[in-house]
């Protein structure tokens, strides 16, 4: 891999192909990536590799459908999760690294936070330490589209609706795109596209690079003037162009990354009468939001801008009337019990639901020190030393999380009560109501795709390959007992 010149910033276009859709319970399959320099030339070849899932898991058949990837070819040409995550890390670790790609902030990023949790990696470092940051090309798109849309072509899905799926933009724009869905393929038809904004559009382009960082944010975000900004995002839909205009009111009393804001689009008379009172059920939550409560995570590069982006001749485009807005806006002043009733029901600390999956458990809390110590020397311990140390961990989520990692990544290296208590929950997952469930699902996709010979070959390809897992498992559990 190259050296890059120290303090040199670069982009790392990044995507993930899985086997299914879960951050938190599918696995990866494939990662690949290529660097960048800022004005977005290719400077490094592009790294490509796979990742064979452990033996407690069932790839989503419809996943291996869309990816052509099966667990087998996964197996021959791919290493174990840690491996996987370890190359990974080292690659998004660089120094001065903008990691980006095209809804990473919602999927890729989230799959990158689960393998390093899995694998004793720090889950969030990897994004902001050592200049690094993160970006969204499916974000900078939407943007492009609701505030200068110009220059760049946009498909439209069946509903009439624009479409953000990667392959129609790279269609319609005459990018080549070879094969969607194979991340390598993905990655360059990424690059393609934020070159097309940069080129099209190259003052948007650089504003909101600029502002995807925290600190140029709150430089726009000011409770005390009361002033509203710009926000896109999907939560308001394709139908409003993915935008809104929204007014900060309050931080998060018990996350600071959180922005409380108010969707200036929505009749607030009802929001501002129902808050009269307090509550904290789901439920009264739930019809906050419906009436115009919106939260901003500022750690996930939110597209804000000053409400002077806008352009007058777009205003009926979008449906911006700035004089509605600034009559919510005075309404909100008057009623001052408000602000203080949102504050106090977003402060309410979230309950924690209990799990008896650790995999579902990464935002439970974060590490502390004293763990975080231990779990570098996890990390640095080899495997087949392990099983003879012994941890006094702070966290009990850590527990559960290194017999997995052992199991799952060095099933060899446990002795033989630990290989019989992991056979015994791999059995699980493989008892024979799943897999009738799971066989059933194989059988309804052959007949569905019956006469396409591809798909038709994946799905037994999938079937016999439970079948040998099957095998396997029942034969290691035989020669335990």
């Amino acid at each position: 891999m190259i050296q890059f010149k120290k303090n040199t910033s670069t982009f790392l276009f990044y995507d993930y192909e899985t086997f299914g859709i879960n951050a938190c319970l599918d696995k990866p399959a494939q990662f690949a990536c290529i660097r960048t320099d800022t004005n977005l030339n290719i400077i490094d070849n592009p790294y490509y590799f796979y990742c064979f899932p452990s033996d407690d898991y069932l790839p989503d058949p419809c996943s291996v459908l869309i990816t052509h990837i099966t667990p087998q070819y996964t197996e021959k040409n791919g290493s174990n999760e840690y491996n996987f995550s370890k190359k990974i890390h080292n690659i998004l670790t660089e120094s001065n690294t903008c990691i980006v790609g095209y809804n990473n902030i919602n999927f890729d990023d989230e799959i990158t936070r689960n393998i390093f949790y899995r694998n004793f990696f720090d889950p969030y470092e990897w994004s902001w330490k050592n200049g690094n940051s993160r970006w969204d090309i499916l974000n900078l798109l939407r943007a492009c589209y609701a505030l200068r849309p110009s220059g760049i072509k946009w498909p439209k899905n069946e509903l009439g609706l624009p479409s953000f799926k990667l392959s129609d933009l790279t269609k319609i724009n005459n990018i080549v795109h070879l094969n969607a869905h194979d991340a390598v393929s993905d990655v360059y038809a990424t690059i393609e596209m934020a070159k097309l904004v940069k080129q099209k559009q190259p003052r948007l382009f650089n504003f909101f690079l600029k502002i995807r960082k925290k600190n140029e944010l709150y430089k726009l975000i000011d409770l005390k003037k009361f002033e509203p900004v710009i926000y896109i995002s999907s939560y308001f839909g394709a139908v409003r162009h993915n935008m809104s205009c929204i007014l900060p009111i309050a931080w998060h009393k018990n996350n600071s990354n959180i922005l409380i804001a108010i969707d200036l689009f929505k009749n607030i008379n009802e929001l501002i009468h129902v808050c009269k009172k307090i509550y904290f059920d789901d439920v009264f939550i739930k019809n906050l939001f419906d009436l115009g409560v919106v939260l901003l995570y500022l750690n996930r590069c939110p597209m804000l801008a000053p409400i002077k982006i806008m352009q007058k001749e777009d205003y009926n485009r979008l449906n911006f009337h700035r004089s509605s807005f600034d009559e919510k806006i005075n309404l909100i002043k008057k009623n001052n019990f408000f602000i203080k009733n949102i504050q106090i029901i977003f402060s309410q600390e979230k309950k924690i639901h209990d799990s008896d999956n650790v995999d579902l458990e990464i935002y439970n809390s974060f590490f502390n020190l004293y763990d975080k110590k231990i779990i570098k020397i996890i990390r640095n311990t080899k495997p087949v030393f392990l099983k003879n140390m012994n941890f006094n961990f702070h966290d009990s989520r850590l527990k559960n999380l290194l017999f997995r990692y052992r199991a799952r990544n060095f099933f060899h290296t446990l002795n033989e009560n630990e290989k019989k208590i992991w056979l015994k929950y791999c059995m699980k997952t493989f008892n024979p109501i799943f897999l009738k469930e799971y066989e059933n699902k194989i059988k309804f996709l052959l007949q569905k795709y019956s006469k396409n010979i591809e798909k038709v070959i994946l799905l037994k390809e999938l079937l016999e390959y439970v079948f040998q897992k099957y095998k396997k498992l029942l034969f290691e559990s035989a020669n335990l007992n």
